[in-house]
């Protein structure tokens, strides 16, 4: 059996053994429950939804929560419940979108900054040094300013913030993989670099990628909340967290409701995705396995 052989084998081996280590907490079960919640709520939110989130009825404006209203109205008559429940596609759509850029952006730089080395390991280095230099709220406001307020604008900034930390953490793991023994042997055999870096280097190096993008999905969402909060964000009349946040904060001894609910939303969606992201960091690594 060939050391490529070997690899995949002890691959499959941790998986089983990511997944036993997962199921045995609590807190993973818990986090994967609020993340699963999350998105049967935005695959199923025509339907979970009593009414549109647009729908606007100027007799119930501002009314508190009852029976037709579970969670009341805004200052359009909206129901609460249902911008809640379309919100939740806003939210994961953003922190979807967003990962995927910031993931694959660091992806790729980081291995070739890592595998390459020269001038490019200086280039790319240099670059995530200049990004780290500023707040990444800042930046991101900045970017979104520059695009131009909305939704797809937001989503873009947080991807183009987010990828120095992805190519970072890709960088070290590539560096300490290229010089491994089924690296060396293919080279040996003629594969290209190319070949070398993304059929063997990159697939042994996910892991920490894989935790990272679980725990940039809540902190996607809630700079997104904070974009949308100050009008940078979704536009009206889309239902994202953020935005109802800003509108109820006006309303706050008159209608608290507007605020304690969509803040809820951020709080539990949020906490899933640090509670299920902290578990798969400790079962992924060596230095836990009981």
């Amino acid at each position: 059996m060939d050391e490529l052989s070997e690899t995949r084998l002890a691959s499959d081996g941790q998986l089983g053994r990511v997944w036993k280590q997962l199921l045995r907490r609590k807190a993973a079960l818990a986090g994967a429950a609020l993340v699963f919640l999350l998105l049967v709520t935005a695959v199923a939110a025509p339907w979970l939804a009593p009414y549109d989130y647009a729908d606007q009825n100027l007799d119930l404006v501002l009314h508190p929560p009852s029976l037709a209203h579970p969670l009341g109205t805004d200052d359009f008559g909206r129901d609460v419940l249902s911008r809640i429940v379309y919100g939740s596609r806003i939210s994961l759509s953003v922190g979807t979108v967003a990962v995927g850029i910031g993931a694959s952006l660091g992806v790729l730089l980081g291995a070739a900054a890592g595998y390459l080395g020269g001038w490019v390991d200086h280039l790319v280095v240099a670059l995530i040094d200049i990004a780290w230099s500023f707040p990444t709220i800042l930046l991101a406001i900045a970017l979104v300013a520059v695009l131009r307020p909305g939704l797809t604008s937001a989503m873009i900034a947080l991807g183009l913030v987010t990828w120095p930390s992805y190519a970072r953490v890709m960088r070290g793991q590539i560096l300490g993989l290229r010089e491994k023994e089924f690296a060396e042997a293919g080279r040996a055999m003629g594969a290209s670099s190319w070949r070398i870096l993304f059929r063997h280097l990159v697939p042994n190096a996910l892991a920490p990628i894989i935790v990272m993008a679980t725990l940039g999905m809540a902190d996607a969402i809630i700079v997104e909340s904070t974009l949308s909060y100050l009008s940078l964000g979704a536009q009206p009349p889309l239902p994202s967290w953020g935005s109802m946040l800003n509108a109820g904060r006006t309303f706050m001894y008159r209608a608290p409701w507007l605020t304690i609910f969509p803040g809820l939303a951020i709080l539990f969606t949020v906490l899933g995705f640090n509670l299920f992201g902290d578990a798969l960091r400790d079962a992924l690594d060596p230095r836990m396995k009981q």
